[in-house]
């Protein structure tokens, strides 16, 4: 597996993430934290859910001990989530660049929420970590429409094209 494919999926999810943010952004508090008949739970919990898997996944890449399960209490707030965001970007993003092929087939190994323990090849972590997101992202854009706020499309495709 190319790992500059793998960077790709996750530029692809940092700028997919920044969209839904900004149009969550319009939102009144109240609405971000209401439950919407689609997704994990609230938009706000959800962009919570999505910082804390990032985090705990890049851990598990590293083999380091996971980070604490965020709560909507330690990020109470769309600029919060922005905050922690930022610097784990930055650090996946050399992470990333660093990797080199054989990296890719070191074993990561762990449990589920649910008590089973798995092992997996690292790049099928990293895999799993840029599809978690994408799942989430799209329960984000179904509420952020149920609001009247739509993200428009935000297919990789899209992200492909030369931006101004």
């Amino acid at each position: 597996m190319d790992t500059r494919i793998i960077a790709s999926l996750y530029e692809y999810g940092e700028w997919a993430n920044e969209r839904l943010l900004a149009v969550a952004a319009k939102l009144t508090d109240a609405e971000r934290r209401r439950r919407w008949s689609q997704g994990y739970q609230s938009i706000h919990e959800t962009f919570v859910h999505l910082l804390g898997a990032d985090l705990r996944w890049f851990a598990r890449w590293q083999d380091a001990p996971l980070p604490p399960i965020l709560t909507a209490d330690d990020v109470p707030s769309l600029d919060a989530i922005r905050e922690r965001w930022a610097p784990l970007v930055a650090e996946r993003r050399t992470y990333l660049a660093g990797l080199r092929a054989e990296d890719l087939h070191h074993v990561i190994r762990g449990r589920f929420a649910d008590g089973q323990t798995y092992e997996l090849p690292r790049w099928q972590g990293i895999l799993q970590c840029a599809n978690h997101g994408t799942q989430h992202r799209s329960e984000v854009a179904a509420m952020l429409t149920d609001a009247g706020h739509s993200p428009g499309d935000l297919d990789y495709s899209r992200f492909c094209q030369p931006r101004p």
